[in-house]
Formats: C-alpha cells, structure tokens, sequence
C-alpha cells in the first residue's frame, strides 16, 4: 500500500469527512513522520485508535517532542494531558493540566491552533502545519512543525489529540 493510501486507514462508514493533507514522506521532519507512522501502526481493524493503543515505551525517541490533549465538547475545549520535556525546554508557555483558553485567552490568538485541533477531529484524520509558532516561546525559534494525530477510545468519536512538535531554531 502506498503512504498516501495510509493517510486514513479504514475508518468505517461514519468517515466522510476528507483527510488532511501531509506531504509526501521524505518532506516530514523525522521525529513527525516517526509519530505518524507510529499512530498508524496502532489502528485497530476499523475505527481510530484510542489512547489505551498508544504505549509511551513504544517510542521512547519521540517523548520529549510529543503532547497529549484531552477535548471537551459543547463548547470545545482542550487541555494539556502531556507536555514533553523539548516543548518545555523550547518555552512554551504551558504545563500539564492547563486549558489552551486560559493560557491564550485571546481567541484570534488561539485560533489557528483550534483549527488545526478541529480539522484533526472532524476529518477524523491527521492535521499538520510547518511556520511561525502562534504562542510565545524562545525568540531564536523561527519556525516550528506539529502533527495532530486524532484518538478515540471507542474508535469513532475523537476524546483525545495525540501531537509532537519540533523546533527549527536560528542561530544564535
């Protein structure tokens, strides 16, 4: 099966959203690409995988870079579960626990972050983006990569956002 043909595994006939776009492999940075493919590995049969099919010692490599968000709907909501140690490192401003409406009560400055979040939840498929960061952290960040993998214990309806970012840094 070719790697675009993976982008959504069978889901079922309750998917009829259309999948987000990634590029092609070779144009993902390695540690993304490394948590995609993992997130892939895991699919059940039929339906999204969910947080009980993802084991943190399964990759050891990515933890620092990855994040965990619960999501509350009616009004949507998103709290971070997991913060790994280079998105502290990096000075994003948030910890464990934290709502991303109260760390960025400023909804234009939230929104591009809630649109990927909701992009991920509603195609029920993998959301990425490569630019500017659009929360504060370390200066000499010039860009930053992010995939948005969608998590569903019961395989069809998104509970949690499984993601990994990774920094492009200038030099300093």
């Amino acid at each position: 099966m070719n790697w675009r043909a993976q982008l959504v595994p069978d889901l079922g006939a309750a998917t009829k959203a259309p999948a987000a776009t990634l590029p092609p492999p070779d144009r993902l940075h390695p540690t993304i690409r490394a948590l995609y493919e993992h997130w892939l590995s895991i699919h059940p049969a039929s339906g999204l995988p969910g947080r009980q099919h993802f084991d943190p010692v399964a990759v050891p490599r990515l933890l620092a870079n990855v994040w965990l968000l619960d999501l509350e709907r009616d009004p949507w909501r998103f709290r971070y579960r997991v913060i790994g140690s280079a998105l502290v490192q990096a000075g994003t401003p948030v910890r464990t626990g934290d709502w991303l409406h109260e760390v960025l009560p400023d909804k234009a400055q939230r929104a591009g972050m809630e649109a990927l979040f909701l992009q991920a939840i509603e195609s029920r498929a993998p959301a990425w983006r490569r630019g500017a960061p659009t929360i504060a952290h370390d200066r000499f960040i010039s860009e930053l990569e992010v995939i948005v993998l969608p998590l569903a214990r019961d395989g069809v309806t998104v509970d949690n956002l499984l993601n990994a970012t990774v920094f492009y840094w200038q030099a300093r």
